[in-house]
This record gives structure tokens, sequence and C-alpha cells, in this order.
């Protein structure tokens, strides 16, 4: 197995670099691997990360050679396009984030670095070429009416559903090469979620190469020219069925503005009329059926307080947490305060940082809200006399209301804000801070399927991120969703993003 990537960065750049350079793009990549890969996918590649255990589909193990996404044929490596695409992508729907703020060439480093893993490699000179996709033909009413004949004929219903739900008969039973659950693919959710990518070539890519580790085969011998690009148009029609709107592309730019005047807590304060939107594509750590896949995050700075403001959709309000199979809505943010936003060697892992780089994080929790604003009054009448019994039981019980219980629901006579702030160091380290550092105000309201809330902090505060003009810093994005039972890791995340305030 190759471990030195020296000449083939050399033969990828395309130039001729000095030795000390070729060293440190070498040294570089191994860098970005070892603090934003390997806790996924281990340090020696095998999927065996310290992170793996909280992922769902698992990471993948390098040292098999094995690889889904490719525009070769089934069984030959991927090209280094094929790499380069899945990382500057990502993979909709599932932990793997989109790189694509790095540079082109350190992107190419890491996929010599990545290579290094296999011998599935060595010989690249006799690998198959990547499979001819020709420009897609017209998609018409007739194409699509072809193309579900097409999907009859093949019984892609069988793993993928009738209706292309990802609900057929043998969906439940499905495992991958490594004897592992594996889900089919929901079409009817929308184009942007389709992992291998959701043009029509990207789609037609995926038919004809399958998917190598998984029990999705090639048509490639299967199906004509015209029958191929049928199916296409088919799975283009159901794909857009659900989603009017493709979900964002890529990892956006957070632009704060200042503002001569401190935004409140008032969800619908005139001020946000003016704040820029961005729309943050998220990710689910676990797979299933619904998660929160996008949210909508302004953000304004005034002369003494600083505002955050989330929407999101969800189809239901979760704020109860009194029963073991309760999950409520939450929604966070995590940023790194002395770290520098383009530097991706320097931001830590972005799951609670490392022992070098702590970050700190927001965390608005809906049963929180509950209680600050009353609302935890009618669980009580819900679950009756007993339960209000236990809160005046409880309300002498000085230990249990001190804060050391403050995540508990009926801990609410001595909570003032609905925001929790936490600081971390790596896995296993989430520390709630001190009463005396839980400054960060929230507000926040469901309505007609959509939450909305807003977060508010004092400048220049202890646990506040050093919002100066010009000021640049990584800024991240998580949301729970409790009808999908999320709680601690199972949720939805963004990629480091860049906050800047203008």
């Amino acid at each position: 197995m190759k471990r030195s990537i020296l000449f083939s960065v050399l033969v990828t750049l395309g130039c001729l670099l000095p030795p000390m350079l070729v060293f440190a793009i070498d040294q570089e990549a191994e860098n970005l691997y070892n603090r934003h890969c390997a806790a996924c996918h281990g340090i020696k590649g095998d999927g065996e990360g310290s992170a793996a255990y909280l992922l769902s589909p698992k990471p993948r193990n390098f040292t098999l050679g094995v690889y889904k996404f490719r525009s070769t044929p089934t069984g030959e490596p991927p090209t280094d396009q094929d790499l380069l695409r899945t990382l500057k992508q990502g993979i909709p729907g599932t932990p793997m984030p989109a790189w694509d703020r790095l540079p082109e060439r350190d992107l190419v480093a890491i996929v010599e670095y990545l290579k290094s893993f296999s011998d599935i490699f060595e010989d690249e000179e006799s690998m198959e070429p990547p499979i001819l996709i020709n420009a897609p033909p017209p998609l018409t009413v007739e194409s699509v009416k072809a193309g579900h004949q097409v999907y009859q004929e093949l019984e892609c219903f069988k793993c993928h559903g009738p209706g292309g739900k990802g609900d057929g008969p043998t969906a439940p039973s499905l495992k991958d090469d490594e004897d592992r659950p594996i889900r089919p693919y929901d079409f009817t959710r929308g184009p942007s979620l389709m992992k291998g990518g959701a043009s029509a070539q990207a789609i037609y890519r995926t038919f004809m190469t399958g998917l190598d580790g998984t029990p999705m085969p090639s048509f490639i011998d299967d199906l004509e020219e015209e029958q191929r690009w049928q199916l296409v148009h088919y799975i283009q029609s159901l794909s857009s069925t659900r989603q009017a709107q493709a979900l964002p592309k890529g990892t956006p730019t957070l632009h704060a503005i200042k503002v001569s005047t401190d935004p409140s807590l008032d969800l619908s304060d005139p001020i946000w009329t003016k704040a820029p939107v961005a729309m943050v594509p998220l990710r689910p750590l676990w797979a299933r059926n619904n998660w929160v896949d996008s949210i909508k995050v302004q953000i304004v700075v005034g002369p003494k307080t600083a505002a955050f403001r989330f929407e999101w959709p969800d189809v239901r309000k979760d704020e109860e947490t009194i029963r073991p199979q309760d999950f409520r809505d939450a929604v966070a943010i995590q940023y790194v305060p002395d770290a520098v936003s383009a530097d991706y060697v320097g931001i830590p892992f972005i799951g609670m940082g490392d022992k070098e780089n702590a970050v700190t994080i927001w965390h608005w929790k809906a049963d929180w809200e509950a209680d600050v604003t009353g609302g935890f009054g009618d669980v009580v009448r819900k679950y009756g006399k007993v339960m209000d019994q236990m809160v005046v039981d409880l309300t002498n019980e000085k230990e249990y209301l001190s804060g050391r219980g403050a995540d508990n629901p009926l801990s609410i006579h001595k909570r003032k804000s609905s925001v929790e702030v936490l600081k971390a160091k790596g896995f296993g380290t989430l520390t709630s801070l001190p009463p005396t550092a839980q400054t960060v105000k929230g507000r926040g309201v469901w309505r007609n399927g959509v939450w909305t809330v807003v977060m508010h902090q004092v400048l220049d505060s202890a646990v506040g991120p050093p919002l100066r003009k010009g000021q640049s810093l990584p800024f991240a994005v998580a949301a729970w969703d409790g009808t999908a039972g999320d709680r601690n890791g199972q949720k939805s995340v963004s990629q480091w993003m860049e906050l800047v305030i203008e």
C-alpha cells in the first residue's frame, strides 16, 4: 500500500514544484485530513474515527478501495475528478459535508492523500475510462411515461417503492457490503438531496455505474440509450413533486450588518427587514426519512447588542420532555472566538472542537422556551394533579433547582432564559457555563408549521463572539426535530461557515 504522495501530487498539479513546497503540500493535506476527516474516517482511513459511532451511514473505509460515486464502470476505482466532486459537493442527506471553501490546490492534495490508503490506485494507467455521457434529450410527457415502464421492468419498485418513496418490500432488509443496513433513496424528497447529484447527467451516471458496496447495481448492460434517458426523466418527475424550490447549494457566507439601533427579542422587529438572508443547508448526522434540511439565518449588530434570527419548517411543535419518549425542538450556534474562518488547518473539528481549540455554543430549547414563557403550566394541567404536586414538592429542593438540574423540565423556578451557553473542547467535554455567564436571551415561536427563534446578546460580554466591523470568524448551526427523535448527537448540522461583519 502506498503511503507517499510526493510524485502523485506533482503529476496532478501538472507542474514541477520546489521540494520544500511539495513537502508543505503533503504535510498540509495530512494536517487537514487529521483535523477534519480523521474523526469520522479514522487516522488510518479505515472508517473507525472517534465520531463514527454517532453517524449513519457510516464513514467510508478508504482502505477497502470501494467507492459509490464514480464515473467509471462497476468495480473500477474512481477518477481524481470523481473524488474532487465528492469533496466539493459533499453527500446530501448524510454526515459528509461539502468542502467547497477549500482552495483547489488543497483539495487536489487531499485526494492524493485519500488514495494512499488503498492499493486500488496503484496501477492507474490500466484503469477503465469514465463512462461516456451524452447531452440529455428533452424531457417530455411521453418520455416520463416510457421511463415509468422501464422502472417497472427493472423492478426498481422492489427497493425504491412503487411511488419512489424508498419503501419497497425489500427496503427493510437491504444491507451494504459490510453487512450494515442501508436505505434506498426516497426520490420524492426532492432533487437537491440526491447523493450522487441531481442533474440529468448525474442520475444517468448513477444508473450506469451503480453504487459499489451497495445493492444498487449498474444497468449499463440492461438498457438501450433511449431507455436510460427515459428512466432518468421518470426519476426527475418523482423528484420534482415535493420540492418546488431547490435547497441551497454549497457553503454560504453569513453577512451580519451593523445597524444604528439595538435589536430586540421581538421576532417581528422591523430591523429584520434590513438584514441579509442566508439559506444554510443542513445534513443529518443520523439518516432518517425526515430532518431539518435547511435553515434561514439573519444577523444584526447594534451599538450595544447583537441578535441572531433563525427560521425553519417543522411540522409539529415539540416542547415537552416530561416522558422518556418525548423529544424537543431546538436550534444552536457554534463559533470559535479566536480562529480565522479561512484557515481550515487552524479551525477545529466541527464536532465540539478539540483539545487545542474550544468552541462556544448557544443552545435554544423549545421546552425551556415553554418554561420561561409560561407554557409549562399547560403541561402541568395536561398531566394532572400528580405532576402539579411534584412541582410544589420540588420548590424547596435547593440543590435540584440550583442549576445542576437545569435541563430538567421541572426546574422552572430558576430559569431565566430559553438559551443555554456551553463550551466544549472535543467529544465528552460539553460543559454548561456558570450562571454568571448565562447572559444570552432567547425567544421562539412556532406558528403554521414554522419555528422562528431570536437569540440576543450584549456585545463584549464574556460569552459573546467578537462582532466587530470587518471581523470574520468560523460559525456553524445545528437544529433538532423532536418529532424525528432528535437529541444530543442526533441532529442536523451545517458545515463551518464564514461570518462576516459588514
